[in-house]
């Protein structure tokens, strides 16, 4: 039996890794071809083009190679044609998947079926794509049982599988490590790395004591060195060896995706981030409708895991906000002072445990005073803050205009 695969991630190459070691074992004359990345390949997988020509995310980014896709789309229905598969599983990867499988559609004739794995995240945006899948597939396997309901009633044979993340259990006692986890395509790396580069940096200087890790892949190391150059980190691309140190993790800070589950499985208490080219932004702004990143925040409803998105990249906006105490102007971002390295120490303290933007100033405030805050609240004493400066420059235009008069 000849079974076409097409998982265009990282995390759907895991995914394809787990679901082929199953199948052979059911049967081991059963011949895997498509798209794969280094773990499905190291099965003896026939990947026809590499995964790394999927490195976009996002919606402005994905437009800009349109062309591209559309190429490679057409190269890669071809080469499925030719090989004459018997069943065809998509993995993930919504949008390209579901055009792929619609130009293939003919080989029902040849009785082919369509399996998906991975369910679209209908429930957020998009949910006509429910019924489009249900046109397109035969069989759809979903991680989270709450997914089911929105494809059972376009009458498509679903499956919960859960997740294979969940399925060892292992958790390891945890050392001094911090762990960044900037991403998995090169372009939302890169969008991370560069908001993430001071933290890097600050948490490397600040807790010398622990081992920092940046967990990324072959494609990227390049790109995260050249970012990070001079910054006393250590940069793992190995599967095996990056799993290890996510076990013992003391702490993770990462980018939103299917990570945030596997931190939760070794119990590593976790930040979630993100950052995306700004057309994204608004549009994700505009059209999802839910309030969180992370799938665990999401399927419980609240933030159980602190979100930093877009602008929200908390560290550099807040020691932006905050004034130096001992200086004339300027914020502790500008300033090297003792003092202002102490806050800033204090203010990423802060962030780590999980206290609010709110909670950070209020802090900050109690300390050095309304005046160390550039925005102070708008009640009591701090509407001279707010409207001295313009009370004193009326002042001083009338006493101008009276002079002038007279």
């Amino acid at each position: 039996m000849k079974i076409a695969i097409v998982a265009t991630e990282a995390s759907a190459d895991f995914l394809g890794l787990k679901l082929i070691n199953v199948l052979q074992k059911r049967n081991k004359n059963l011949k895997f071809f498509g798209i794969g990345g280094p773990l499905m390949e190291s099965t003896g997988f026939d990947s026809f083009i590499s995964i790394n020509n999927f490195n976009t995310i996002g919606i402005a980014e994905v437009f800009f190679r349109i062309p591209k896709f559309l190429r490679i789309l057409k190269e890669i229905e071809n080469k499925i044609r030719l090989e004459s598969p018997d069943l065809i599983i998509t993995i993930d990867s919504p949008s390209f998947s579901y055009r792929l499988v619609n130009k293939l559609q003919d080989l029902r004739k040849e009785n082919v079926k369509f399996f998906h794995y991975v369910a679209p995240t209908v429930w957020a945006w998009k949910k006509y794509r429910a019924k489009l899948f249900s046109q397109l597939y035969d069989k759809l396997f979903t991680l989270f049982k709450f997914e089911n309901k929105y494809f059972i009633e376009h009458n498509l044979e679903t499956h919960f599988v859960g997740h294979q993340i969940f399925f060892d259990k292992k958790v390891l006692k945890k050392k001094r490590i911090i762990t960044f986890l900037p991403g998995s395509r090169n372009i939302e790396i890169k969008n991370n790395l560069l908001r993430l580069k001071s933290v890097i940096s600050h948490t490397a200087k600040a807790y010398s004591d622990y081992s920092i890790y940046i967990l990324t892949f072959d494609h990227s190391k390049g790109m995260v060195k050249n970012i990070l150059k001079n910054t006393n980190v250590k940069i793992i691309t190995n599967f095996d060896e990056k799993q290890n140190i996510l076990s013992k993790s003391f702490l993770a800070i990462a980018a939103s995706g299917s990570i945030s589950l596997e931190l939760c499985k070794y119990q590593v208490p976790s930040i979630i981030v993100y950052n995306t080219h700004i057309i994204t932004r608004i549009l994700i702004k505009l059209f999802v409708n839910v309030r969180y990143a992370s799938i665990i925040n999401i399927h419980f409803k609240k933030e159980i895991i602190p979100e930093y998105l877009f602008e929200k990249f908390t560290y550099n906006n807040l020691i932006k906000e905050i004034r130096c105490p001992k200086c004339t102007s300027g914020s502790i971002a500008s300033s090297d002072v003792p003092v202002s390295r102490d806050l800033k120490n204090k203010v990423y303290e802060l962030i780590i445990s999980g206290s609010s933007d709110q909670e950070i100033k209020a802090y900050v405030s109690k300390r050095f005073g309304d005046f160390s805050n550039y925005r102070p609240a708008l009640a009591g004493a701090n509407y001279f803050l707010w409207f001295g400066p313009l009370i004193f420059f009326a002042l001083m235009l009338t006493v101008f205009f009276y002079k002038r008069g007279t």
